[in-house]
């Protein structure tokens, strides 16, 4: 959905405005964020101390073995590109920042031509953002690579939208051997969202409240079912997904249960699922806690507005947008599973802004035939005349 309005933003203008940008963001990560985003370990640290191109891990008790585990995958496809002999954590950050950002703008340079003052604030905001957080020695730049594929995967012109869904789904599913093993999980939610989008929406004429409610209930649902299978079938995987769901952490931004943290009680833990994905996509409670949190709450709000849009128009969407929606609906449902706070849960959306930038109808697809026709049939339904 683009706004309707006469003035546009070229999307060469914030290329032209992009090293700006960068450096804009690097000053907030190193002075206003300095003491969340580097003291405590986010991006320096994060893969232990680095000496002679080895990263070596410093003990963390609070860590579970698939954390340790992909931070030695991640560790060993930084030596890979190691191509300069790097050994410090700045010099990582800076060889990280232009090889990410250059990954970046080939990805701008693939999007409409002209954006609408919103698209043009998320873009900058996204540039922010990743600058911020994401493009630093850590875990997030390697997950943005799998997003980058979706991203190739579904704006590409030759493969049939079906064939796209399946292969976005076998991208999921080779990050969670190759990465972190929670990608299955995504996988696993991101054909639950499609099955409940094509179930409860795409065959309704028109959605009222009830049908919204309907939905949500069906994500809840699912999740219950999901905890209920793997109690019995996988005990060890159930444990340490209740755990990660119930710790708390230190940080201020920490997003603990509401109402229990005893998943004995699973109708209720949940509810509380459910109430923490409201809470991910409106985080209004962040407002209270300074005006430096307030650029985030905006970049998630327009990131909701738009997956909302997507959901509200999932009809007339062209169905590669439609897998976008799925693999973000699934990474949504992923993430309110084991996130423990705000700042962890923008760090890994953010790593996803491909897949962000299409729900955001930034990328311009081609209609194909179906599609005309199908426009035009309801231009004639509406008494419109139709120009074929």
């Amino acid at each position: 959905m683009r706004i309707k309005q006469d003035f546009y933003v070229k999307t060469t203008v914030i290329i032209a405005a992009m090293i700006f940008l960068i450096a804009g963001a690097k000053v907030v990560r190193h002075t206003i964020m300095k003491e969340v985003l580097v003291d405590m370990s986010i991006g320096h640290g994060m893969l232990g101390i680095i000496n002679n191109n080895t990263f070596y891990e410093e003990e963390n008790k609070e860590e579970t073995e698939e954390e340790l585990n992909a931070k030695e995958k991640t560790a060993n496809i930084f030596k890979r590109i190691n191509l300069f002999e790097l050994t410090t954590y700045e010099e990582f950050e800076v060889y990280i920042t232009i090889l990410w950002n250059i990954m970046l703008l080939i990805i701008i340079f693939t999007l409409r031509k002209k954006l609408d003052i919103i698209q043009a604030a998320f873009l900058v905001l996204s540039i922010l953002v990743l600058n911020i957080f994401d493009f630093n020695l850590a875990k997030e730049p390697i997950q943005m690579l799998y997003f980058v594929l979706i991203y190739i995967v579904i704006t590409t012109k030759i493969l049939r939208d079906d064939f796209k869904y399946v292969l976005c789904f076998g991208i999921l599913y080779w990050a969670s051997l190759s990465f972190r093993s929670y990608y299955i999980l995504i996988a696993m939610f991101m054909l639950g969202a499609s099955w409940i989008c094509k179930t409860f929406i795409l065959m309704k004429d028109k959605l009222s409240i009830f049908d919204v409610f309907i939905v949500i209930v069906a994500f809840g649902v699912g999740y219950f079912l999901l905890l209920s299978v793997a109690k019995v079938a996988m005990p060890e995987e159930y444990r340490e997904l209740v755990m990660v769901r119930t710790r708390e952490t230190q940080a201020r931004t920490d997003i603990s249960n509401l109402i229990t943290n005893n998943a004995s009680n699973l109708p209720l833990f949940t509810l509380d699922y459910l109430i923490m994905l409201i809470r991910m996509m409106v985080p209004i409670e962040l407002m209270t806690f300074g005006p430096k949190y307030w650029p985030y709450v905006a970049y998630q709000v327009m990131i909701t507005f738009y997956v909302v849009m997507a959901l509200k128009n999932i009809k007339r969407n062209h169905k590669s947008k439609n897998v976008a929606l799925y693999v973000y609906l699934g990474f949504l449902c992923g993430s309110a599973t084991f996130e423990p706070d705000f700042g962890s849960w923008v760090r890994h959306e953010a790593a996803i802004a491909p897949v962000l930038f299409i729900l955001a109808d930034m990328y311009k697809f081609r209609k194909s035939r179906t599609d005309l026709e199908r426009h035009d049939f309801e231009k004639e339904e509406q008494g419109e005349k139709s120009y074929g």
